[in-house]
């Protein structure tokens, strides 16, 4: 089943990986969106999303990537502690190989009170698959490897952020170890590989979210070999003048 909690001509179709960097990396350099701008609305999106899966299962197990799908667990984190739930936070990687954006949410996770588990919890009563986003290439390694093998051996309800850790977003190819989610949240546009029927047994109940992604792209971001739309206004320009009236 897939749901979709937004209306514009990007839900009616799927993407590649490559495609949905582009559309990242469009929206953060050309139309001037902050990334954390994007990552903040994406947390609590999944937090919201985690509140209806959870119910009234409180001790929620986080877990977090290096990257920006680690960021996003992490804002889902804030949001759900916020809320009265008790979520508890496991990284794949140490603090130092986190990614400056991934850095950040640590750092607000841990000023609104939050910590990190060295050890898995044995007492969680929901999983947030925060691990692997749609930049997966071959199979997970080392301890992120080993975290996607406790998750599935849970009888826990797993909520995976924008796709399953282990799942290729292009192709819907399972990697060794997938994890098995009850319900992925996944950010902006469809990716091809939820999309594929190899994918169902993964992904479980898929909701698209509204993450503020503009409502259409032009040709050449979705396909390189386009040329280069100009544009009317360049809001590099703007930056470069608030950088110059705060000096």
């Amino acid at each position: 089943m897939v749901s979709c909690m937004k209306k514009n001509s990007l839900s009616k179709e799927a993407y590649s990986a490559a495609q949905v960097s582009a559309m990242d990396k469009y929206t953060v350099e050309e139309l001037c969106v902050d990334l954390r701008q994007l990552m903040e609305v994406a947390g609590l999106r999944s937090a919201e999303l985690a509140m209806e899966l959870f119910e009234d299962r409180t001790r929620i197990a986080v877990l977090a990537g290096p990257g920006g799908n680690g960021g996003d667990a992490l804002v889902a984190a804030k949001y759900l502690k916020l809320w009265g739930y008790e979520p508890v936070v496991t990284l794949s990687r140490p603090v130092q190989q986190l990614s400056p954006i991934t850095l950040h949410q640590l750092a607000i996770w841990c000023e609104y009170g939050g910590g990190i588990l060295e050890e898995l919890p044995n007492d969680a009563e929901g999983i947030i698959d925060g691990l692997i986003g749609y930049s997966l290439k071959g199979d997970p390694k080392g301890k992120a490897a080993s975290l996607i093998e406790w998750i599935n051996r849970q009888d826990l309800p797993v909520l995976s952020l924008d796709v399953p850790s282990g799942l290729d977003a292009t192709t819907g190819e399972q990697r060794n170890p997938c994890v098995k989610a009850d319900r992925t949240v996944v950010y902006g546009v469809m990716k091809q590989g939820l999309a594929v029927d190899d994918s169902k047994e993964v992904r479980g109940e898929v909701t698209l979210v509204d993450i503020g992604f503009p409502s259409s792209f032009p040709e050449h971001v979705l396909d390189p070999s386009k040329p280069k739309e100009k544009k009317d206004s360049d809001c590099g320009c703007i930056h470069s003048a608030k950088k110059k009236s705060s000096t």
